[in-house]
């Protein structure tokens, strides 16, 4: 390895030796494959040098590590690391400063795990797919030719201002676009100077939670709602409480009874986070009446709403509601967005638009994370929206999902009866089913039974932290499936269903 310099750091403040220090270092170097049997390692005058200690301090290192069969010395080949299969591990000793290292998941105060198995990877089979994933788009019906279009014409006109460092609030061109989209679309009018564009909206959620939120504040999530946002929140180390949903969406009159049933003071709220125009996963649209009072709640206590429009451009109803942002709040409503659901997932385009005051704050964050999104992709993405290539895209989407959505309430309609339970059909990519009659430990069983023919389903019960369905209920996604796949695949999950609920032999 000659004069390469090791990653090794030395705690000058701890009870351990500087010289077992350096043991233990290179112990973890061979362990994580970093140094391997046959490399040379640093001569002692050198790695004392690096380290900024005595020679004798290497000197007495080496002469460990060679007696424990890590290193061997061999004349005119300096000192290597040995070829050794099993390498001792590190007795454990006291350090005066806690290592860095990832803590355990997080009970939520009611004694619910918030940290929740990510969903198993999609499922494949030839001759199509039948799973019922939610929030996967049509990926086969988007015009890749025309994005190839956009992309070259991006590169194209790319220099070298362009191509290096950019803005951190994202292309000019594309924050006019969606500042266009959302006052279209969501009658949210807002200047580009408002809109800093994300990688995803995961990322605009990350961001502002650490601009807001500090630990021992209080978040308030709707209940049920997706697991990943909890792991966002919890990782800010503050309470995270959940609020429950009905049909008018998020009970915003609850919000300070159960802030303080968790041991909190509702003062301590920084964020509130809604998905009013299509919660996730029960499909319920936020009324008027909810939005109001949220703003005023928000308002009384110095919080924060978070407004995830994640399905914002799917509507399947004469009757839509605009942005909650859209109406008049004062600067307390962040509005976030995406375009993973519009066009692909790994596009990784997000957006946020933010009250004047958390402009400068969430891009000090951005910037200090990854300095910016890809600049090539949005130059990309705001010529496929000025074209029209957007616009057309969606009406052929929204076309193809209302074929897609109707043959799933009818199949489910046919194969369970009118008694079958279905919410969220008004918007988005999926609905929420409940099967009556059942024990809600049926659930597991169902999904379980349908995955052995082929069918993949999602239980509903792992979004809540309180309360969860008393009935067998499920996510079904239908964006990405084909009429004829709905068909065969609800007709499986009947079956399923049947084989779950028929007496057990005694």
């Amino acid at each position: 390895m000659g004069s390469t310099e090791l990653l090794i750091v030395l705690d000058r403040d701890s009870a351990l030796p500087l010289q077992q220090q350096v043991c233990d270092q290179f112990v973890a170097l061979v362990r994580s494959g970093r140094l391997r049997p046959g490399d040379s390692v640093p001569p002692s005058r050198e790695l004392a040098h690096q380290l900024g200690v005595s020679r004798t301090v290497v000197l007495r290192a080496y002469e460990l590590l060679r007696a424990n069969g890590v290193l061997t010395a061999r004349r005119g080949s300096g000192t290597q690391v040995a070829a050794r299969e099993e390498l001792p591990v590190p007795a454990e000793r006291p350090f005066s400063r806690a290592p860095l290292a990832p803590q355990p998941p997080r009970p939520t105060d009611t004694g619910h795990a918030l940290w929740q198995p990510w969903e198993p990877p999609p499922m494949h089979r030839s001759g199509g797919s039948l799973d019922f994933r939610h929030g996967t788009p049509a990926l086969a019906s988007f015009p890749v030719a025309r994005w190839r279009q956009s992309l070259s014409d991006a590169l194209s006109r790319a220099d070298a201002t362009s191509l290096g460092y950019g803005l951190a609030e994202g292309s000019p061109a594309l924050r006019t676009e969606i500042a266009t989209l959302v006052r279209q679309s969501r009658a949210l009018t807002a200047s580009p100077e408002s809109i800093v564009v994300t990688n995803g909206a995961t990322q605009a959620m990350d961001i502002l939670v650490r601009a807001l939120v500090a630990p021992n504040d209080v978040v308030v999530i709707e209940d049920p709602s997706h697991t990943v946002l909890r792991q966002i929140f919890s990782s800010s180390q503050a309470a995270v409480v959940p609020v429950p949903v009905d049909e008018e969406g998020l009970r915003v009159g609850d919000i300070d009874a159960q802030v303080r049933a968790h041991g909190h003071d509702p003062d301590r709220v920084r964020l509130v986070y809604v998905t009013p125009s299509h919660q996730f996963p029960t499909g319920c649209v936020m009324s008027e009446s909810r939005r109001r009072a949220l703003v005023e709640w928000a308002h009384e206590r110095g919080a924060t709403v978070l407004e995830d429009d994640y399905h914002n451009e799917y509507t399947f109803s004469d009757s839509r509601l605009p942005a909650l942002a859209a109406d008049r709040h004062g600067g307390v409503v962040v509005y976030v967005g995406s375009f993973s659901k519009t066009l692909f997932p790994s596009l990784r385009i997000g957006y946020a638009i933010l009250p004047r005051h958390l402009v400068q704050p969430f891009l000090g964050i951005k910037w200090i994370t990854d300095r910016l999104t890809a600049t090539v992709e949005q130059e990309a993405l705001a010529d496929f929206i000025s074209c029209g290539a957007y616009a057309r895209h969606i009406g052929k989407m929204t076309r193809l999902y209302r074929q897609r959505r109707r043959r799933l309430l009818e199949a489910l309609y046919e194969h369970f009866g009118a008694g079958v339970r279905i919410s969220g059909e008004a918007a988005g990519l999926h609905v929420m089913v409940t099967l009556p009659g059942l024990p809600a430990g049926d659930e597991a069983r169902i999904a379980d039974r349908a995955a052995g023919l082929g069918v993949r389903i999602y239980p509903a019960s792992g979004y809540y932290v309180q309360d969860p369905p008393s009935e067998p209920t499920f996510l079904m996604g239908y964006a990405a499936l084909p009429t004829a796949h709905i068909t065969e695949g609800v007709a499986l999950l009947a079956a399923a269903v049947r084989e779950t609920a028929a007496p057990r032999p005694a």
